[in-house]
């Protein structure tokens, strides 16, 4: 769609019109979201993930309440056409069960990684997806309410959702019906000097609070003005943890391998731009090329780290078995995205088709 985009018109007039698209389409899947008491979590290129934080107790009905509320994306916003001819469709992936939550990074930016089986699982459920699908893992199948839910099986550990069962009468209000004022997390409104707010800032992406960005925004000039198509290197680094790897062991590894790849990028003008964790490696996507961090040779640079990162982080932790690093370089759309309430500056690309083992 980028691409699209960007030889229909010219590359200014592309990327706002695919800030567009996106935030249009965006705005209407996180304004449901946000209505049935959830919390869009992270934005990874073309997906989002989504957490509804409850107890044990509470498990089996949130889970009616996941089917329900991805019932209703699906109907309301599962296709949209876009001006490029190309249409935007949704699949959704769902799981259950216990996360992780970490804090990874140094004294000068921090970021904020979830991680477990039920995160591994939901991610192989939207992979056994197709458009429109909504896919249930085997997991979130054990722990729902069986008796409400139409399925079928298909190949693997995964249940296709069909529909639900409406509810019997005298049962409680559908939660999706609820009104969503008042339930939103209130907003971070501190200032820069506040010693929360100097923390808080690490968990900002340097591009966003580079002095030119944080002068337009200052200036009240529109978020969607700050997007655009520009040409950049990107890294993506998996790192693959042994099977018998420990939560312990697993944290210290992505931490001491965080370090070590901001070590090696900052020299550069390079960012680590999104950190994630599925199924049982940890991806890292490095970008060099950001507004603020315009070098020459940046490919270069790229290829040089991408080998410094494969030697060092394998060498430095015992746990970490191999690091497959792909590197690519193109046009691709930096800019704000999200919902009016939650937004995010992101660069979206789509990462090599074959990374090379280190």
């Amino acid at each position: 769609m980028t691409e699209k985009f960007s030889q229909s018109t010219s590359l200014d007039q592309g990327a706002d019109e695919l800030t567009q698209t996106l935030n249009r389409y965006m705005a209407l899947e996180g304004l449901y979201l946000l209505g049935a008491f959830c919390v869009p979590l992270l934005s990874l290129g073309d997906a989002v993930l989504v957490l509804w934080r409850v107890r044990q107790a509470q498990l089996r009905d949130t889970i009616s309440l996941v089917l329900q509320c991805s019932q209703r994306i699906q109907q309301k916003y599962g296709m949209r056409q876009t001006d490029v001819g190309l249409k935007l469709r949704l699949k959704i992936g769902i799981s259950a069960g216990r996360m992780s939550f970490v804090t990874v990074g140094d004294q000068k930016e921090l970021r904020f990684l979830i991680f477990g089986q039920a995160v591994g699982d939901a991610w192989q459920a939207q992979n056994a997806a197709n458009a429109s699908d909504i896919i249930l893992s085997a997991r979130g199948w054990e722990l729902c309410n069986q008796t409400r839910v139409r399925t079928r099986r298909l190949a693997g550990p995964v249940v296709k959702v069909g529909g639900m069962a409406s509810r019997a009468t005298g049962s409680t209000c559908d939660p999706l019906a609820l009104p969503s004022v008042g339930i939103l997390r209130p907003a971070v409104t501190l200032p820069p000097w506040c010693p929360l707010g100097q923390v808080l800032h690490k968990y900002i992406p340097a591009t966003v609070v580079c002095a030119a960005l944080v002068l337009q925004i200052d200036d009240g000039q529109p978020l969607e003005c700050l997007s655009e198509l520009r040409p950049v290197s990107c890294l993506f680094v998996k790192l693959h943890f042994a099977a018998d790897v420990s939560r312990k062991q697993l944290c210290k590894g992505i931490q001491d391998s965080s370090l070590i790849i901001s070590a090696i990028l900052r020299p550069c003008k390079g960012q680590v731009n999104k950190i994630c964790m599925f199924d049982k490696g940890c991806t890292l996507l490095c970008v060099f090329g950001l507004p603020g961090d315009k070098v020459p040779g940046e490919s270069i640079h790229a290829l040089e780290s991408a080998l410094r990162i494969s030697k060092a982080c394998v060498s430095r932790s015992t746990k970490l078995e191999a690091v497959s690093v792909g590197v690519t370089s193109g046009t691709v759309f930096c800019g704000v995205v999200g919902h009016r309430m939650r937004h995010e500056y992101t660069g979206r690309t789509c990462p090599p088709e074959a990374p090379v083992s280190g």
